[in-house]
């Protein structure tokens, strides 16, 4: 049986923040993991407050539509001359996802 969560737990969690600056100027944030799950501002600044605010009350409403929320995933990327040099990099494969 799974421990089931509060909000407290969800929102403490540190999900990676995609921030890119758009066309027109605006910047616009946004958390990959959490569908939907974005924040615009005129600054980089503005708009992770904003997506903080958004993140706050979609944890909120998953929680009570009783839906499951993704953990954070961290994506590293690594060039295949520095991968080929690593230790025991077979043990590695499992975990990686090629486009």
């Amino acid at each position: 049986m799974t421990k089931k969560r509060n909000y407290q737990y969800y929102f403490n969690l540190d999900y990676p923040i995609h921030i890119e600056r758009m066309e027109d100027g605006i910047y616009c944030a946004s958390i990959y993991q959490l569908n939907g799950c974005k924040g615009y501002g005129k600054t980089a600044q503005e708009a992770i407050e904003e997506l903080q605010g958004v993140k706050e009350a979609l944890i909120e409403l998953m929680l009570e539509q009783d839906k499951q929320i993704p953990e954070p995933l961290v994506q590293l990327e690594i060039p295949v001359s520095k991968f080929s040099k690593i230790p025991n990099r077979d043990k590695l494969k499992q975990f990686i996802k090629t486009p």
